[in-house]
């Protein structure tokens, strides 16, 4: 994983997922947003590096997790690139599990807090 972001409205929820990524990939790039509407108007920033996986918390202010992730969806496919996106939440509603199942732009569920284990079987995915 060369550069990954974060899109969280909780610092804590950021530092933590940031510290794992960092200890199991160094050189990691990484950009982290409090606000999803933000990180889609990096995304669509021309001069901005490919972004390898998103991390995108569910509930959130301005647009929540599924709602960036139909906005991400609509991408054209030079913006996305090869781009993965996982929902990270602590919400234990199986609907919402069941929703980023079915969801095309989402490419897995992850319940917080989220393993080096999982980072480690996502980085194997790409």
């Amino acid at each position: 994983m060369r550069q990954a972001m974060i899109i969280d409205d909780m610092d804590a929820d950021r530092f933590f997922l940031r510290r794992q990524i960092r200890k199991a990939f160094p050189d990691c790039e990484i950009k982290e947003f409090a606000y999803a509407t933000d990180a889609m108007s990096y995304l669509k920033t021309p001069a901005r590096k490919e972004v390898d996986v998103i991390f995108v918390d569910i509930n959130m202010p301005r647009m929540d997790g599924f709602a960036f992730a139909d906005a991400f969806h609509s991408l054209y496919a030079e913006i996305k690139g090869a781009t993965r996106l996982y929902i990270v939440s602590s919400s234990i509603n199986p609907d919402d599990e069941d929703i980023a199942a079915q969801h095309p732009a989402i490419s897995g569920f992850i319940l917080k807090p989220t393993s080096a284990k999982m980072l480690e079987e996502i980085a194997a995915k790409a």
